[in-house]
């Protein structure tokens, strides 16, 4: 059993040395090109109604605009390269959390609704096509992302710039970022009991009730995992009460792990 946590969250610091070399690689300088989602070839295995509604989604106004963190994190090869220096994630946090989030998620709770039409992907999204379901996935969580990776440290630096970055956990402090797309959270998984990970956490249970959020089939496990390191005050373990009733339609949810293998390959190069 490993050591329990106890006392109050310990506060993330100004970047160490590791994460101080990468901000002044010459490398990072240069002209800056915001991530975009799905950024690969996508697959031939959509129907064509389906490959028509990704083409009219990932050019709308809302997707472009918005620059959603949900539907990127797990499907943007530009956002995983990006992440490997703290200036560029820091810029493309920067861009992303300058957008209107109010309007934004009803923009993605639209598309996310079109998305499951039959005159989109409802039979892509039933034969469980990992990148429609990626999508909507995507979709529907903006809020709770938008809310998470928006969150900053004590110096004004950005939670998952630093998580992100921080070479010593190895990429761990990255992975409850993936919880509200569905992504559980291994039990040896060990992120840094900061105040990061604390107000993370405090973010994903508010939704966590909800039936229709990904993070409902993902948030109680990773809590008690956190609950094992970081003590038992340090998180809720189980859903906050909703707030509200729930945005979008109510579906099945089928969560799937592909691209998380990706962000890993492209963290450690």
């Amino acid at each position: 059993m490993p050591p329990a946590y106890h006392g109050d969250a310990t506060k993330t610091t100004t970047a160490p040395p590791s994460k101080r070399s990468i901000q002044t690689d010459p490398k990072a300088s240069g002209d800056f090109q915001i991530p975009t989602a799905f950024d690969s070839a996508l697959s031939n295995n959509f129907t064509n109604s389906c490959a028509t509604f990704f083409k009219t989604m990932l050019t709308s106004e809302t997707v472009t605009g918005c620059h959603p963190f949900s539907l990127m994190l797990r499907t943007s090869n530009s956002l995983f390269k990006a992440s490997k220096s703290f200036v560029r994630i820091t810029q493309t946090l920067e861009t992303m959390c300058a957008a209107n989030s109010t309007q934004c998620t009803v923009g993605m709770n639209d598309l996310a609704r079109q998305l499951l039409t039959n005159d989109a992907c409802k039979t892509d999204y039933d034969n469980n096509n990992p990148q429609v379901v990626q999508a909507y996935n995507g979709l529907i969580s903006y809020e709770p992302m938008y809310s998470a990776s928006c969150l900053k440290d004590d110096d004004g630096d950005y939670c998952y710039a630093n998580a992100v970055t921080n070479t010593t956990s190895e990429g761990v402090d990255a992975i409850p970022y993936y919880l509200p797309l569905g992504v559980p959270m291994h039990s040896g998984a060990r992120p840094t009991c900061n105040s990061c990970l604390q107000d993370e956490m405090a973010i994903f249970s508010q939704y966590a009730a909800n039936a229709t959020q990904p993070v409902s089939q993902t948030y109680s496990s990773a809590a008690d995992t956190i609950s094992m390191y970081c003590g038992t005050a340090f998180v809720n373990v189980t859903a906050a009460p909703l707030k509200g009733a729930a945005s979008t339609s109510t579906v099945a949810f089928t969560p799937t792990i592909s691209l998380l293998i990706m962000f890993f390959f492209f963290l450690f190069q």
